[in-house]
Formats: structure tokens, C-alpha cells, sequence
């Protein structure tokens, strides 16, 4: 894994729809998605700017997941959360 996807949330998302910008490197937990703070004002303070279109970048690779409805990747999320 290359860090191009910033929570379990976005992993669960079809790779078109996933994050293209966001920012690596601020140290706070997103509890909803499930990963780091990836976006605004803070996480751009904090963070470095991963650009998904960069080589060695892409966020594209695996896509299981991506096919559960809203309900059931939610269930999942919650799931994972507890392990």
C-alpha cells in the first residue's frame, strides 16, 4: 500500500470517486472514516500535499468493497472499528 488513500472510508469508495488531493502527515484520527484528518485547514498546516496523479501515487488499485451499499459500508466501518 502507497498511502494514496487516506481512510477506510475512501478504501470502500469506487476509485473514481476517491480523494485526488488530500494531505499525509497530521497526526489526527478521523473516527468516522477511520483513518488520519486528510483535508482542511489544519491538516494542511500540519501535513505534506500527497497528489494521487503523481506516478507512483495512483489510487486505483484495488477495488473490493466498493460494490456494498451505503448501510452495508457503514456496518463494515463499524465492524472494523471494534477489532
Amino acid at each position: 500500500h502507497n498511502g494514496s488513500v487516506p481512510t477506510l472510508d475512501d478504501l470502500l469508495t469506487a476509485p473514481s470517486q476517491r480523494p485526488v488531493l488530500f494531505y499525509r502527515g497530521y497526526d489526527v484520527l478521523d473516527t468516522d472514516k477511520v483513518g488520519f484528518v486528510a483535508s482542511g485547514a489544519d491538516a494542511q498546516a500540519h501535513g505534506f500535499r500527497f497528489d494521487t496523479r503523481l506516478r507512483g501515487n495512483g489510487n486505483a488499485g484495488h477495488d473490493y468493497g466498493t460494490g456494498l451499499t451505503a448501510p452495508e459500508k457503514r456496518a463494515l466501518i463499524e465492524f472494523l472499528k471494534t477489532l
